[in-house]
């Protein structure tokens, strides 16, 4: 993912007294979030703000950006620029700080988590915060890929079985170079086999040869993950013996 440099302004009370502020000395406020495009991705700005206290020397702030995908849960994500500790002028009155991000992910979800840290003249932290940010939605769908049903037939040599595996994409977008794997009694049958495109609503079956089951068979669709879906939990199919 790819970071825009920010900008960080430190200004001097006597240049810019403290503005009221919902969140208190501290608060978070999305001020763009563009929508996902083919060419570039999304992207969002954030603006994180904090004010001095009594007993303050020096401020300093750190972003850290959210994403969810379908049915997940928030995962921070680790970038370029991101994350770090960055530190107000000794003195500052107000702190402020401005962070772009492109590249996001169509149809997925992001916002920023904000730590707040005030410091003494002894360079000790005497005072914590903590705030979230707005939502920024890309939209656009996700696919959604599951295996829908495993057919089984005797093979051409003796103690073979050819397994024919459904797989479907229920989501709004189409997926690539999509991986289905198979294991039988724990095993793996050779190498997962790669559906270059499964547009949505579309299905295929792919066919794999192994050995005769004895225990369970267990088909996964996208088994490295690396395929964003809105809904993750119907990858995996996994029957006893046909």
């Amino acid at each position: 993912m790819r970071i825009r440099l920010a900008i960080v302004l430190a200004v001097l009370g006597a240049l810019c007294a403290p503005a009221a502020h919902a969140a208190g000395p501290a608060g978070v406020r999305m001020l763009s979030c563009t929508p996902w495009q083919e060419s570039s991705g999304g992207s969002v700005t954030y603006a994180a703000r904090m004010e001095a206290v009594p007993g303050t020397a020096r401020m300093s702030l750190r972003i850290r950006l959210f994403e969810k995908l379908g049915d997940g849960r928030f995962e921070r994500i680790s970038a370029d620029k991101l994350g770090i500790w960055r530190r107000s002028r000794p003195g500052a009155s107000v702190f402020r700080w401005e962070q772009s991000v492109d590249g996001l992910r169509r149809g997925a979800v992001y916002r920023v988590v904000v730590r707040y840290r005030w410091h003494n003249s002894d360079g000790e932290v005497f005072q914590k915060a903590r705030r979230r940010s707005p939502r920024c939605n890309q939209g656009g769908g996700l696919p959604n890929l599951r295996v829908a049903s495993i057919r089984t037939r005797q093979g051409d040599v003796e103690e073979t079985v050819v397994y024919k595996v459904k797989i479907v994409n229920d989501g709004l977008s189409e997926a690539r170079n999509v991986g289905v794997l198979l294991r039988i009694d724990g095993e793996v049958v050779d190498d997962a086999e790669v559906v270059d495109v499964l547009a949505p609503g579309e299905s295929r079956r792919v066919t794999f040869s192994g050995p005769v089951c004895r225990e369970r068979i267990r088909v996964v669709v996208d088994p490295k993950r690396l395929i964003a879906e809105s809904r993750e939990r119907d990858n995996v199919l996994s029957p006893s013996c046909l």
